[in-house]
């Protein structure tokens, strides 16, 4: 491929190992969103062009709209008979360990292969046997290099699976710079040519919505905070509130587009602690991914999260004051 800066070749050991293997297990990360889930199923189509047994793992759960109808193709344990044959298990956009959950701890004595473009997190594999792209957009196009270095040719169904994780983890195009977009848009103009439709992707991924659901989004941004003069807005969404599907894309989407913002974060109590969802805005100077970091999260420079103990009025005061400083030094 022409000018390919970001998609360089993969470490020999890693593509022996797939070459190799007889079963794989493809893990994706707890709580999964679109790139992880389509890169496990183009994963799966690759692998099984190549005469692999493969199976295909994920702790849920599938609260996303545009995911939940392939749930049934996921198991949620590794089966015994699976464990003795001692298969290669390959992790896709997952940082750390701890990602894809309780499930993976059968394997991970075993060969892994670490698929992803989060920069941050705690190294789990040998580094022969990892394929971390920060600059890249989505982790299913680092799964589409990795199908291209093993020989494997692009089919309709590969090509949308990979658009389709391409798709969700860019907003649809919105989190693409310029640093990367020509490599980007010339990789993604060939699942296009494999007959994928952008307009009906986009269709397919954002209607058939309920009006409880935008119902959902209002009451959120109806509790929108504002503070250091507007660059930082926050929600919260309490253990008992009943809210439909997953409103925290559309609120970050709409919250974005106010003036003068910078970050957006929101909050959202569970049991066992506060999830911490992050975006900031491309000329922010604030690399969220980074901030994350500090409270034990990770993720990209524009999208990241972390999940913190505390009550969710303590966490929110600490974050918001924690941000709040580096708001502020970047005046």
């Amino acid at each position: 491929m022409e000018n390919n800066t970001i998609y360089t070749p993969f470490p020999k050991e890693l593509l022996k190992a797939v070459k190799d293997a007889g079963h794989i297990a493809v893990f994706g990360h707890s709580n999964p969103d679109g790139d992880c889930i389509f890169s496990q199923l183009a994963c799966r189509e690759i692998f099984q062009t190549m005469g692999k047994k493969v199976f295909l793992f994920n702790q849920g759960p599938f609260t996303r709209e545009e995911i939940r109808k392939y749930e049934s193709q996921f198991l949620n344990a590794v089966p015994e008979s699976l464990v003795r044959c001692r298969p290669l298990a390959v992790v896709v956009d997952c940082s750390t360990p701890d990602r894809p959950g309780n499930i993976i701890k059968p394997l991970l004595e075993g060969k892994i292969i670490v698929l992803d473009h989060h920069s941050a997190g705690t190294k789990f594999t040998d580094e022969n046997l990892m394929k971390i792209i920060p600059s890249s957009v989505s982790t299913s196009l680092i799964v589409d290099a990795l199908r291209e270095e093993l020989g494997i040719p692009l089919t309709p169904v590969l090509a949308s699976y990979i658009y389709k994780g391409f798709a969700t983890d860019t907003g649809f195009y919105h989190f693409i710079n310029e640093k990367v977009g020509g490599e980007t848009l010339r990789r993604v103009s060939r699942l296009v040519d494999q007959g994928v439709s952008p307009y009906i992707v986009y269709d397919e991924m954002h209607d058939g919505k309920s009006l409880e659901y935008f119902k959902s989004v209002s009451s959120l941004i109806e509790r929108v905070q504002s503070a250091y003069g507007g660059r930082l807005l926050y929600t919260y969404q309490k253990e008992t509130d009943e809210m439909e599907g997953k409103p925290a894309d559309d609120i970050y989407a709409q919250l974005l587009q106010v003036d003068g913002v910078r970050v957006v974060l929101f909050f959202k109590e569970k049991e066992a602690g506060i999830e911490i969802g992050m975006r900031s805005k491309n000329l922010s100077g604030i690399n969220i991914g980074a901030f994350a970091s500090e409270l034990g999260g990770g993720g990209h420079k524009y999208a990241a999260g972390a999940k913190v103990p505390g009550c969710l009025d303590d966490v929110i005061t600490h974050t918001v004051e924690k941000l709040g400083d580096i708001l502020n030094s970047k005046d």
